[in-house]
């Protein structure tokens, strides 16, 4: 087999493919028939190299219907032992023969009697691809043929080595536009939902990937939220899926299958990478891309700059949420403190309140310690009175704190208020709660109720604690008198007397005298109140009628109990730090 014709003129028809502006495959095509007419062989063919397998990428029309079908892996049959070592293969006769071959019947093999592959080398020496020659009788491949096949191999690693360079480069250009499209998309969204279909979109375009989900950790920090998916259609993780994509998540540089995230996606491969803004970690980004493509470093560092994107525009959408829910429930309570009529109220209601279902409203007020950090407070009452069955709306301010609290039944109103007292308790403050109501009215009440509740609280649990509108008596037709004005007759002035005992000796002096005036003076019915003998409250009450000097059985039932709770409504308000 001589080359035809001069040697330079072909060698020149390669040059000048090689160095045209046709497309890479083009000048495969192109280069595979100068080298079929040139050495007049049955079959040419191009193999190019793609991770860890051969794909023939260009063959004579013979066998043209195989290009991009036909693969084979580096090591495998006589190309493959030539990409693999990197050094040429000779077969004079007998080519089915050499232990190195492995026969492939697209290619009728049966035909071919001699075989000459040579390795397509890059700039530094690594084979980037074979060319291999096949002829139908036995051959001698002289030393023309054998200079022409090693020239035109090093022409075509060029072209391959600059093609690659070039679809490389392409690729990040059209990564960094897709990073500055989604960006911008990121910064005019303003709402978590249109937030996480950009990224998502971002992120699948970037990577060309199948399918792009943003997962949005929930409060508790172990469960994982899908907010969004691109394309929507896509398929939806698996059961427990989450707990993957956080395992993921934790270990640097992890990437896995796509099967174990979603069903039937076995054969891609999944980039993650964590939402994270000012240090929190909100949630993760997962990627399926096609597995026949390297996944690499590269992939993860751009899904990470549009997670981060996207971190950062949740974190100021969810912030602004909160700001703008907290200032309408501000707007709330204010148009129902100052009377407003029902559709100002309605219309100043956050978003889900709705004033139709049973619900109670809380007063926080500060105890005998002194003001209180109503954040912290309403941080601690939020989770206990928010969940699925009951939702806690919070306006904190900087000496009170107002909560409306919506019910399934106004039954639930004690659960509401026993949670209220363990953390009024705990921080020292006392917390009013309503009775239940429904609708618009039932609401101004409620705000006024929960209002009255905490003043009194003030009197009867300085220490800390809730106290129920229902729960004080004849305690709520005195909250808004006015102490200066009221009597100081002998009544006011015994039972100052008492409180001053109480205040020297720590004794229950005053406490003991409300809770027998309450039973109307049975001995039986006190003493079982206060946890103690009948002998020992005949005690309490022989000392109360020296220290007070009032008969506590003729004295005027309703103007000697009127008077132990005037007497300490003005000593709880006396005593109260100033601003509290």
């Amino acid at each position: 087999m001589h080359i035809a014709g001069e040697e330079r003129a072909t060698l020149h028809a390669v040059i000048e493919t090689v160095s045209s502006p046709l497309d890479i495959d083009q000048q495969l095509a192109r280069v595979v028939d100068i080298a079929t007419e040139a050495t007049g062989c049955y079959a040419a063919l191009v193999y190019l190299r793609e991770a860890d397998r051969l794909v023939l990428r260009a063959a004579s029309p013979v066998h043209k219907h195989l290009v991009g079908r036909l693969t084979m892996g580096v090591g495998e049959g006589v190309a493959g032992w030539v990409a693999r070592t990197g050094e040429p293969a000779f077969i004079r006769d007998g080519a089915l023969k050499d232990p190195r071959h492995r026969y492939f019947p697209e290619l009728h093999e049966e035909r071919f009697q001699s075989m000459a592959a040579v390795p397509v080398p890059d700039r530094s020496g690594a084979v980037v691809g074979v060319i291999v020659l096949h002829t139908a009788a036995p051959h001698e491949f002289d030393e023309e043929v054998l200079a022409f096949l090693g020239h035109t191999a090093a022409l075509l690693g060029g072209a391959v080595e600059h093609a690659g360079l070039y679809a490389e480069a392409s690729a990040r250009v059209h990564q960094l536009t897709t990073l500055t499209r989604a960006t911008e998309a990121l910064a005019a969204a303003t709402e978590g939902d249109a937030i996480a279909v950009a990224a998502t979109a971002g992120g699948r375009a970037m990577l060309g990937a199948r399918l792009c989900q943003l997962f949005r950790l929930d409060s508790s920090g172990r469960e994982l939220r899908l907010l969004a998916s691109d394309p929507p259609g896509a398929p939806v993780p698996r059961p427990r899926s989450g707990a993957l994509a956080l395992e993921l998540l934790d270990r640097a540089g992890g990437r896995r299958s796509g099967g174990d995230l979603w069903p039937g996606q076995a054969d891609g491969a999944v980039v993650v990478a964590p939402l994270v803004a000012s240090g929190e970690r909100l949630g993760v980004m997962c990627c399926l891309v096609d597995g026949g493509r390297a996944v690499g470093a590269a992939d993860e560092d751009l899904l990470r700059a549009i997670a981060h994107q996207a971190a950062m525009a949740l974190q100021r959408a969810e912030l602004i949420a909160r700001l703008t829910e907290r200032d309408r429930v501000k707007d709330l309570f204010d148009a129902l403190e100052g009377g407003a009529p029902d559709p100002v109220v309605l219309r100043a209601a956050p978003k889900g309140f709705n004033l139709a279902r049973p619900h109670v409203f809380l007063h926080g007020v500060p105890g005998a310690a002194g003001p209180a950090d109503w954040e912290a407070v309403a941080a601690r009452l939020q989770p206990r009175l928010h969940g699925p069955d009951h939702a806690c709306y919070l306006d904190a301010g900087l000496e009170t704190l107002r909560a409306a609290v919506l019910l399934v039944t106004g039954e639930d109103a004690g659960a509401v208020r026993a949670a209220c007292d363990e953390v009024a308790r705990e921080e020292g403050v006392v917390v009013g709660v309503s009775t239940p109501g429904r609708g618009a009215g039932d609401g101004r009440r409620g705000m006024r109720e929960a209002a009255d509740a905490a003043r009194i609280g003030q009197a009867l649990r300085p220490a800390g604690g809730a106290l129920a509108y229902e729960e004080l008596g004849a305690y709520r037709y005195l909250v808004d008198l006015d102490l200066a004005r009221a009597p100081r007759d002998r009544h006011w002035t015994g039972v100052e007397a008492l409180v001053e005992h109480d205040r020297r000796r720590r004794s229950a002096l005053l406490e003991t005298l409300e809770q027998y005036l309450a039973r109307r003076r049975s001995v039986v019915e006190t003493a079982r109140a206060l946890y103690i003998h009948p002998n020992t409250l005949r005690q309490r009450l022989a000392r109360i009628e020296r220290v007070a000097g009032l008969d506590v059985n003729t004295e005027d039932l309703l103007s000697l109990e009127l008077a132990v709770k005037l007497v300490r409504l003005h000593e709880a308000r006396r005593q109260m730090p100033s601003g509290a």
